[in-house]
């Protein structure tokens, strides 16, 4: 490359009694060939007598690939791209070109590795309470020998979610410590994708094993809306599921878990009372018995379902019914006159039993063809009352029912109820 014009004068005017050497002489190789970074490419500085020169990219076998190439009258450095193979042991080689093309022997640079991160390989992933996705991933402690293209802080490892729209992207910063490591999401969208990739100054590696797909369930199910004691208030629910997973990898077909849950009312907190599991698409009973009135929910929690290889972790965010409200009102078992039928002035038998076994001021109605009136009070003592009644009203046959009030069981109220009606006839 270019030397001083001054210097070769006075080389020719020191030398001018000795022997010339000849014009093909093979060039000396550079000296001092270094390597460094800038920005994101690799600077080559190398010293020479003046040659022009060859860059190479060279690994481990061969003698490298032509990437550059200077005129003698150009400065020693090069900026190079840095997509090198990967590789434990790199070099740039630097040659001289003399002024008839040959090229003098390799002057080297320190070697350096390109190696990329070491691929993060996810092992499974968990949906929280506060619908963050807690990741697991295992990365193999790798050795870094130094050398000169060595950058730390170029080393990176992200979480990176993506959808449910097209361009829609999240990316989180990973801890890039060896060995098994977590790191808790914060509430990714319904059917996004979260991967894993480690990259450094060299590239980028995309992570192993499967990726994560937070999936969306959709519970259904039906109240009664007015339900006896002791009766179901619900039956079937149903769960839908999505992923957008291919239908043969679809984790949908697995049971999931569902939790029946009740409150007595909108301010008080939801208290699990049963549960049950079915598989998504497909009716199951969740059954849930009238005690009292009340608001019922199907809750699905937190769910996920794991596997290795191409088909995905799917993990689920919980879900719930809207809340519905049944009224429980009492179930009668008995409510009539015994015998039914009697002549005038005889004692016939008033007897009440029904559910809940609690204690109450009930009432005896009797229907005058217009309305319901007012007997005669009928005391329930848990459940159940026995009154002797004499038979009056000589050739009629009337009806009657008994109301309840509304009454407060194991703190649930039970709704005023009327029984059937029920006659007796006078002879």
């Amino acid at each position: 490359m270019r030397r001083f014009v001054a210097l070769a004068a006075a080389a020719v005017l020191l030398t001018g009694g000795l022997a010339t050497p000849a014009w093909g002489a093979t060039p000396e190789a550079p000296r001092n060939v270094q390597v460094s970074w800038a920005g994101d490419q690799i600077r080559v500085t190398w010293q020479d007598d003046g040659e022009a020169n060859v860059i190479r990219k060279k690994t481990t076998t061969g003698d490298g690939v032509e990437v550059d190439t200077q005129t003698a009258d150009e400065p020693n450095e090069v900026l190079l791209s840095s997509d090198f193979p990967e590789t434990d042991e790199a070099r740039i080689i630097v040659l001289s070109r003399g002024t008839d093309g040959r090229l003098s022997a390799w002057g080297q640079s320190p070697t350096f590795d390109t190696r990329r991160p070491v691929r993060p390989e996810m092992r499974t992933a968990d949906m929280r309470d506060d619908l963050s996705v807690r990741l697991w991933w295992y990365r193999e402690a790798r050795i870094d020998y130094k050398d000169p293209l060595d950058r730390p802080e170029a080393q990176w490892l992200k979480a990176t979610v993506a959808g449910p729209a097209a361009g829609q992207k999240k990316e989180y910063t990973l801890p890039l410590e060896g060995g098994d490591s977590m790191f808790d999401v914060p509430a990714p969208a319904p059917l996004s994708t979260i991967t894993l990739a480690a990259g450094n100054e060299w590239g980028t590696t995309a992570g192993t094993g499967p990726f994560v797909r937070v999936g969306v369930t959709r519970a259904e199910t039906a109240v009664v809306p007015r339900q006896i004691y002791g009766y179901a208030v619900m039956n079937l629910t149903t769960l839908r599921y999505q992923c957008n997973c291919p239908d043969d990898k679809n984790p949908g077909k697995n049971a999931v878990e569902v939790e029946i849950q009740a409150r007595p009312n909108t301010s008080a907190p939801w208290t699990k009372i049963g549960r049950n599991a079915g598989q998504p698409g497909t009716p199951f009973f969740t059954e849930a018995e009238a005690v009292g009135s009340r608001q019922y929910r199907i809750f699905v929690p937190a769910y996920g379902n794991s596997w290795f290889g191409d088909i995905p972790i799917v993990v689920m965010r919980p879900v719930s019914t809207a809340p519905k409200t049944s009224l429980t009102f009492a179930n009668f078992g008995t409510a009539a006159f015994s015998p039914a039928s009697a002549p005038v002035g005889a004692t016939v038998k008033l007897t009440v039993q029904l559910l809940p076994k609690a204690d109450m001021n009930a009432a005896l109605q009797r229907w005058d063809g217009k309305q319901w009136r007012h007997t005669r009070g009928v005391p329930l003592v848990r459940g159940v009352a026995t009154i002797p009644i004499r038979a009056s009203g000589r050739g009629t046959t009337t009806k009657y029912r008994i109301l309840t009030p509304r009454v407060t069981v194991k703190g649930l109220p039970i709704e005023p109820t009327t029984s059937k009606p029920f006659t007796l006839t006078v002879r």
